[in-house]
């Protein structure tokens, strides 16, 4: 029998065609990653595009949000990633982190 090396292992560790263990697998959202969208739904009206995803393994403590809205339009990044903070400063207050990123729609 071979002995056992994390080279050998490491295939097995990195789970499907290479992706850590903790990438979801399916396209469902988590019941978090609804309640995030929807208050950015509500507080940002005009935005053309919101994906919000648990990266945190599935339990609700980091998310990355990625927004698109003309809301944005002639604010500074740290303006528009304020915006969305407070947005969700209810929610911010479960998370241990959470990555923004934002931008305005091309013409």
């Amino acid at each position: 029998m071979a002995a056992w090396s994390p080279a050998a292992a490491a295939p097995l560790l990195r789970g499907i065609r290479g992706l850590p263990l903790h990438h979801r697998m399916f396209a469902t959202q988590t019941e978090g990653e609804l309640r995030v969208t929807q208050i950015l739904k509500e507080k940002f009206p005009r935005a053309t595009a919101i994906k919000v995803t648990d990266i945190s393994g599935g339990c609700g403590a980091m998310y990355e949000i990625k927004i698109e809205s003309e809301e944005f339009k002639e604010k500074r990044t740290v303006q528009q990633h304020q915006m969305v903070n407070q947005a969700l400063k209810e929610e911010i207050k479960e998370m241990h982190g959470l990555r923004i990123f934002t931008s305005v729609p091309k013409r």
